[in-house]
């Protein structure tokens, strides 16, 4: 089962939040399956996702995590080297070559498409500083149109 991770750059991390987040992805992983997980931003949800699936990682040694890029479509072997010190593999979606300003749009959609299932933390009333529109609104927006299986942890924190 693949998991696909897409929140909002800055988010209200909370113990609750982290308990949840904990005991959600252990359950996929644990209960259903759960063994490649699709990073995508450098976003604070993703930061605290990698993070729990990390540490999940020492029990569960067949979990991936996966980088999927918006840019660098060619990268050099150093860079790999150092991107598989935290991954397991790093791709780029030929999708995103030349997508210009949408690529990290396509680049989650892409995501999204192989994804099982997505974990988001999404807040409706979230007000992007430098773009017109949320990239996770946008994100959620497709999952729902795939019908894809979404748990927004924006909600399960209230």
């Amino acid at each position: 089962m693949k998991v696909t991770i897409i929140g909002h750059r800055k988010i209200q991390k909370t113990e609750k939040l982290i308990k949840k987040l904990t005991k959600v992805i252990t359950e996929l992983v644990e209960k259903e399956n759960a063994d490649t997980f699709l990073f995508g931003s450098r976003s604070e949800f993703d930061n605290l996702c990698y993070d729990i699936v990390t540490e999940l990682r020492y029990k569960h040694v067949y979990i991936n995590r996966i980088l999927v890029r918006d840019s660098y479509q060619y990268i050099d072997f150093h860079y790999t080297n150092y991107l598989l010190k935290y991954y397991e593999d790093t791709l780029y979606p030929p999708r995103v070559q030349g997508a210009g300003a949408l690529c990290s749009i396509l680049r989650n959609e892409v995501m999204i498409d192989m994804c099982d299932v997505m974990l988001t933390y999404y807040d409706v009333n979230y007000t992007p500083t430098t773009k017109t529109q949320s990239g996770t609104k946008l994100a959620v927006k497709y999952a729902r149109r795939k019908r894809k299986r979404l748990i927004n942890f924006f909600e399960k924190n209230r």
